[in-house]
């Protein structure tokens, strides 16, 4: 007797179960998009494995602004030297699942803006520059909006220039470049700030000798955050300096790869355990407290079973700031790529798109921005 009343209670919660899902499903278009519009990013992404509808909605290019941004994909530039031009602009975005969605060749910027080379992004800006004579300016290829910027001086260190900007905080941003001085062998930064449309000279007190790779970095918690020989450093826009202890198995000179994601600054390193991708997430920014979160082979990332995959034939371009996924370059094949290091089941690597015969030169990851902040 007991047996079939728990049959029958299993049945009804079943049943009920059914009913929520036929009922969810069944609502219209509109309804769902409105609901899904309050999510937060990383539960919409969740979200597209309910039903093939409901992929297509959060997809399509016309619900994007309704929804909460996250990474859209990548702007990259690739070598040919069999093309003319030689260097060609690309958008392909972060999910395999979706047609781009952006015009890689910024036809919105006036005419005279010839040989438009783009330098840096962050958070939906994107930092451009433009030849005879050199130009900087700041721009969003959501809204087309648009800045100058005043060239900083330091010709030799023009490819140094770092985009700071946190929509969250202020519609102000901030450009930082790494520059040496011979006074004391010291190290400081120029900061340029679109609130006063000036640069200023700030001493950050950084050993001259260190070895610091301006192009891995990332604008996290209101400091510019570079990686070096043997730490991460990092600078606020008012020159006060901080320096982050690598995680605990990582070798000096190790030059990995730092961002952010879920709130939480991570650093990922390709050395260590026979080239196995680590992943360390900084879980207490006041204390420096590392947590290794995930490992990842060189086979599972190039989908080669058995078949050694070398440390040159991959490249870590970045993590996603709202999920567990890593984004490479697979050299061998010359693929742009994601792997899902997050599921628990069979992880896969996915590819995005084919770089061709061309050499990838730069990868610039974009969220876009669709908020008036360029006036």
């Amino acid at each position: 007797m007991a047996k079939a009343s728990s049959r029958k209670r299993h049945r009804k919660r079943k049943s009920s179960r059914r009913n929520v899902k036929t009922v969810i499903t069944d609502l219209h278009d509109t309804l769902i998009i409105e609901i899904l519009s309050r999510l937060p990013p990383k539960s919409l992404c969740c979200c597209k494995c309910v039903s093939a509808n409901w992929r297509y909605l959060i997809s399509h290019s016309d619900n994007f602004k309704k929804f909460p941004q996250t990474l859209a994909g990548f702007f990259f530039d690739t070598k040919d030297k069999g093309r003319s031009p030689q260097v060609a602009r690309h958008f392909e975005n972060a999910s395999w699942l979706q047609q781009p969605l952006i015009d890689p060749s910024f036809s919105f910027l006036p005419p005279e803006f010839e040989h438009v080379s783009l330098m840096d992004s962050c958070n939906g800006l994107l930092l451009c520059s433009y030849q005879s004579p050199f130009r900087l300016f700041v721009c969003n290829p959501a809204t087309k909006g648009l800045v100058m910027v005043p060239d900083p001086g330091s010709v030799d260190k023009r490819n140094q220039l770092c985009l700071a900007f946190d929509r969250d905080v202020s519609s102000k941003f901030h450009i930082f470049q790494i520059v040496g001085t011979e006074e004391f062998n010291a190290v400081g930064s120029k900061i340029y700030s679109s609130k006063t449309g000036e640069w200023s000279y700030k001493e950050v007190g950084w050993n001259h000798s260190e070895t610091i790779i301006t192009w891995r970095h990332v604008f996290h918690h209101g400091m510019m955050h570079y990686i070096s020989s043997s730490a991460i450093l990092a600078v606020d826009t008012e020159g006060v300096m901080r320096t982050i202890p690598l995680p605990g198995d990582i070798f000096p000179y190790d030059f990995g790869y730092v961002g952010q994601s879920q709130g939480h600054l991570y650093y990922m390193s390709k050395r260590g355990n026979v080239s196995t991708v680590s992943v360390w997430f900084l879980e207490n920014y006041d204390t420096d407290e590392w947590a290794l979160k995930h490992r990842v082979t060189p086979e599972q990332l190039l989908n080669s079973g058995n078949e050694c995959v070398y440390d040159y034939e991959y490249s870590i371009i970045s993590g996603h700031p709202d999920c567990i996924w890593i984004y490479y370059a697979n050299l061998r094949e010359n693929f742009l790529m994601a792997y899902d290091i997050g599921r628990e089941e069979a992880p896969e690597a996915h590819v995005l798109c084919s770089l061709g015969r061309g050499e990838l030169t730069s990868v610039f990851p974009y969220v876009p921005l669709y908020q008036e902040t360029l006036v």
